[in-house]
């Protein structure tokens, strides 16, 4: 795949599937190993990352609004988010909007093989 083409996808994923949410995602674009990071977590292997956030938000409380996402260079995409929601807890705590940065790298088969997300 080229890297615009994996792009539009996971535009389509962020916006529509909302997936860093929810788990809704486009498996065809991931490597089956691929890791996941973020502050508080590092998961190996798409399976574990979509079974972790399906743990997490409530989608029907929790968003995510893309504002941007751009190819950088040939073997990376980078996207920048607003995200808020509630996480599915007994006590149900509303988590405050947080901005975010996603790093994707692709390998030599456009494939997604590493996610970086930082946030504030």
């Amino acid at each position: 795949l080229k890297a615009s083409e994996v792009a539009e996808i996971l535009r389509r994923d962020l916006v529509e599937g909302q997936y860093t949410l929810t788990g809704n995602l486009t498996p065809g674009i991931f490597q089956d190993d691929c890791r996941f990071v973020d502050p508080n977590n590092a998961v190996e292997g798409l399976a574990q990352y979509r079974k972790a956030l399906g743990f997490l938000f409530d989608p029907a409380e929790s968003s995510l609004d893309l504002k941007s996402l751009a190819v950088a260079g040939s073997d990376a995409i980078v996207a920048e988010y607003v995200a808020s929601g509630t996480l599915k807890l007994p006590w149900r705590p509303k988590i405050a909007p947080w901005s975010g940065r996603i790093t994707y790298t692709l390998n030599s088969d456009g494939l997604v093989s590493s996610q970086v997300d930082v946030w504030n």
